[in-house]
């Protein structure tokens, strides 16, 4: 079983390795220069408390005949199921990025990669062994991977396209396209396979919730509670929450009375949504946004502009609602933006599943009496067209 990947320069910065690890799998790769190899890695528990990836730098030793280097990767706890990236230290590349993903399941501690880099394609052709179920997917991976490599590079060229063009919505046509195939190829496996594990870890890579929760629902119960039952269950508190904010958005819809909410603000003092609500017949707009949403940044300028000529709060109140983003990070990307407008952060995902968040950025605008008039999910211009008609109507 062979596969080929372009080798990925991640900028991890955690070097070293704790104590007590348990070493699971070997790395060899013939050909490679370096003698450090990246390795990050995570758990369903690091995603559910919103922690990083773990990240190191692992040292390599040579072959005797300096024409290999050999990675040994540990981990913490053997019986824990983790999914990895691996990729060389030095690599920087211009092509598709690619990465080696691995998930070693529990018990599993001899797994072993052999590779041998090919410097004109910057590629390595590599086996994997110790694992069936890693096997079977890697194998099945030289039909879905091209696919993923081209719906990659797509998105890649649509962040750089303005929104609502021409270009834009044939991009989204060709991505979807792609999408809807490597979505095919893997649902077809899970409902052919309910007993396999590997539908497990399929399963988890599938974006469309009511997908996912009719195949769930169909996999045998040695998969449910098999060694890929703590992803799953995360995923399907993942889908809870996406079901929940779908009966938000339509309770909001038509007029409904916006959740009150009460969030602390920069100055760490309480800030309760309901204290604007008729005051001064007043407009609200909330704002739900991320340090970490590009689009929400580019969206500030064309924000701040729009405070500013509707009277910095005199004529609406605009509030800032931070999703995803530690206090520290959302504090600096405060100052950083100089934003002006009342700012809050909304720490874990109560808040914005009680608002239907589907996306960032989103914007709602409130009626003075906490009624909703409008949604607007990413940086849609008619939100500008909409603000100002209901400002002129109003005065």
């Amino acid at each position: 079983m062979k596969n080929k990947f372009l080798l990925l320069g991640l900028l991890l910065l955690t070097f070293g390795c704790r104590n007590n690890e348990k070493e699971r799998l070997t790395v060899r790769i013939e050909g490679l220069q370096e003698d450090s190899l990246i390795c990050a890695y995570m758990t369903p528990a690091t995603i559910r408390d919103r922690q990083p990836m773990v990240q190191r730098m692992i040292g390599g030793q040579k072959s005797a005949d300096g024409k290999s280097v050999e990675f040994r990767v540990t981990t913490p706890d053997d019986e824990q199921l983790y999914r990895m990236i691996l990729a060389p230290r030095g690599y920087r590349g211009d092509g598709p990025r690619q990465t080696i993903q691995l998930f070693l399941l529990p018990g599993e501690n001899d797994l072993r990669v052999e590779g041998k880099y090919e410097g004109e394609h910057q590629t390595i052709d590599y086996t994997l062994t110790g694992s069936p179920v890693q096997e079977e997917w890697l194998e099945r991976q030289k039909v879905i991977e091209p696919l993923e490599m081209q719906l990659g590079m797509l998105g890649m060229t649509a962040s750089f396209v303005q929104p609502g063009s021409g270009v834009a919505d044939s991009l989204q046509m060709q991505m979807q396209v792609l999408a809807d195939s490597i979505s095919s190829l893997k649902t077809d496996y899970i409902a052919e396979n309910p007993s396999a594990q590997l539908s497990a870890y399929y399963l988890t890579t599938i974006g469309d919730p009511y997908l996912v929760d009719s195949l769930y629902r169909g996999l045998d119960d040695s998969v449910k509670n098999g060694p890929f039952k703590a992803w799953l269950d995360l995923q399907n508190e993942e889908i809870a929450k996406v079901f929940a904010a779908e009966e938000a958005r339509t309770a909001m819809a038509g007029g409904g009375v916006a959740p009150d909410f009460t969030l602390p603000g920069l100055d760490g003092k309480d800030f309760t949504l309901s204290s604007l609500f008729n005051k001064e017949g007043r407009y609200i707009v909330l704002d739900f946004w991320g340090t970490w949403c590009s689009w929400c940044i580019k969206g500030m300028p064309e924000m701040k502009k729009a405070y500013a000529e509707l009277g910095n709060g005199r004529q609406v109140e605009f509030v800032g609602i931070d999703c995803g983003d530690t206090e520290e990070a959302w504090k600096k990307g405060v100052e950083k933006h100089g934003l002006p407008w009342i700012q809050v952060r909304a720490e874990g995902d109560d808040i914005p599943v009680r608002y239907g968040i589907e996306a960032f950025p989103t914007k709602i605008i409130l009626a003075p009496d906490g009624s909703t008039v409008r949604r607007f999910t990413g940086e849609d211009p008619a939100f500008y067209t909409c603000l100002d008609s209901l400002v002129r109507a109003a005065r």
